[in-house]
């Protein structure tokens, strides 16, 4: 397990600009979720659907947050933890 996760670090802390690519791409993933969230609070009447789609919202939200801190861990935390452990 332990290597895996060494393996993992190591490979995630390796691209800088993928990592930065990841956080761009989550962040724009929770805002899409945020805006379905306010349209289905703000127009659509209550109903079923409006609570499928304020679902749905928190989900690709969630999704997006996530994706957003593996970007965010990748460009500081695990950059600097391949930068120590890196055999040259």
């Amino acid at each position: 397990m332990k290597i895996s996760l060494h393996t993992l670090a190591m490979k995630l802390g390796n691209n800088p600009r993928l990592a930065l690519m990841k956080m761009v791409q989550g962040g724009l993933v929770f805002v899409f979720g945020v805006l379905m969230l306010m349209v289905a609070d703000n127009v659509l009447e209550a109903s079923i659907p409006q609570e499928i789609i304020a679902l749905l919202g928190l989900i690709i939200a969630g999704c997006g947050l996530f994706w957003t801190l593996v970007g965010y861990l990748s460009m500081s935390v695990l950059r600097i933890y391949h930068m120590i452990n890196k055999k040259d």
